[in-house]
């Protein structure tokens, strides 16, 4: 946690790097470098050269998801660096490390590390957004609705509410430890074979994403967004409900914000901001977006066509979709989770423009 707000940017990395290097209990049967560089913090600069003293126009705070790392907006960060754009990405605690780390972290924990992100880049650039993946899209909404200092917040899967069926489970499992029944701290335990995300999914963790959305909820009854929003959404999304996030676009009305909808069947919309993109592909062998697949391009080093990551969506002959692999593994279903975006490209170009406007 971060209790100097003035902190250096590059020092805060060095000490993230230190914590996971200290915590990861994985380095020494892989690549440790990779590991330790794929879960840290970062910042992109412009490449075009830049009188140190001198502040750049438009900078962006990347905000990764539960159970994430940095790795999930990087593809996207690149992509606005390369348009003159700087990009930082801070690591939400209890991430980037071990499961166990999550068991007693709280969402306003990942919001003082929001706060911190938020005090050192605006130091440097005269137009602040805020992009963030699912939990971070949550994170991104929570600030905008606080501050009129922000230019937009760019949300991606954005967790405005979590699927029913994930709640419910959370709401039995406190009470059956309120009934004293078990004292079990996890939904889904499993050996983590993926060094980018936790696959172990601990009930604290997402009770403190379903707490934080509350919270937004009730501060939506107080405030008011008055800065426009980009948004990415999933109609097949396993994850979050993308009904309540299209709903939460159509409350506010500005008129640069824009959505856009993936969708396995062509939709229209009257609403002129919302754009239809279509989720099959049959030469890939894709039928729809996964939530995890919005943000990673498919020359993902670990999660594209080509990437390191085991159940990678790889051009092997599997059929891929939206569901998750907690629901594969029970189900047995014939299809595999879409690891990354077909569309990548068009939605990280239609970002820039939303940023660049």
């Amino acid at each position: 946690m971060i209790s100097d707000r003035d902190l250096p940017f590059a020092d805060y990395i060095t000490r993230c790097r230190a914590i996971i290097k200290e915590r990861r209990v994985d380095l020494q049967s892989r690549n440790a470098n990779l590991i330790i560089d794929t879960n840290s913090p970062y910042e992109l600069y412009p490449h075009q050269t830049t009188p140190s003293n001198r502040r750049l126009k438009y900078g962006v705070l990347l905000l990764h998801g539960l159970l994430d790392c940095p790795l999930s907006l990087k593809d996207l960060g690149k992509h606005l660096q390369a348009n003159g754009i700087l990009c930082k990405s801070i690591l939400l605690p209890g991430h980037g490390t071990t499961p166990n780390d999550l068991l007693s972290i709280t969402f306003q924990d990942w919001i003082n590390a929001v706060h911190y992100g938020i005090a050192n880049l605006s130091k440097e650039v005269d137009h602040l957004y805020l992009a963030g993946f699912s939990t971070g899209a949550a994170l991104s909404i929570h600030e905008a609705l606080q501050t009129s200092s922000l230019s937009g917040i760019i949300l991606i899967a954005p967790a405005i509410r979590i699927k029913v069926p994930m709640n419910m489970i959370v709401a039995w499992h406190y009470l059956k430890k309120w009934l004293h029944i078990n004292h079990n701290q996890w939904i889904y335990k499993i050996k983590e074979v993926d060094y980018a995300k936790y696959l172990s999914i601990p009930f604290n963790a997402v009770n403190q994403v379903s707490l934080l959305t509350d919270l937004v909820k009730g501060l939506r009854l107080q405030h008011t967004l008055t800065c426009p929003i980009f948004m990415a959404v999933s109609r097949e999304d396993e994850t979050i409900s993308s009904e309540k996030a299209l709903r939460f676009f159509s409350a506010y009305q500005h008129k640069d914000s824009k959505l856009v909808v993936y969708s396995s069947t062509p939709e229209t919309f009257t609403d002129k901001r919302i754009i239809n993109r279509l989720t099959h592909y049959p030469a890939l062998n894709i039928k729809n977006f996964s939530h995890m697949s919005l943000p990673y391009s498919k020359d993902n080093p670990h999660y594209g066509q080509h990437g390191d990551y085991a159940y990678a969506s790889h051009q092997d002959g599997n059929k891929y979709g939206a569901y998750n692999l907690y629901e594969s593994t029970l189900t047995k279903n014939q299809y595999r989770q879409l690891t990354y975006n077909p569309d990548f490209d068009y939605m990280a170009n239609e970002i820039t423009k939303f940023i660049l406007r």
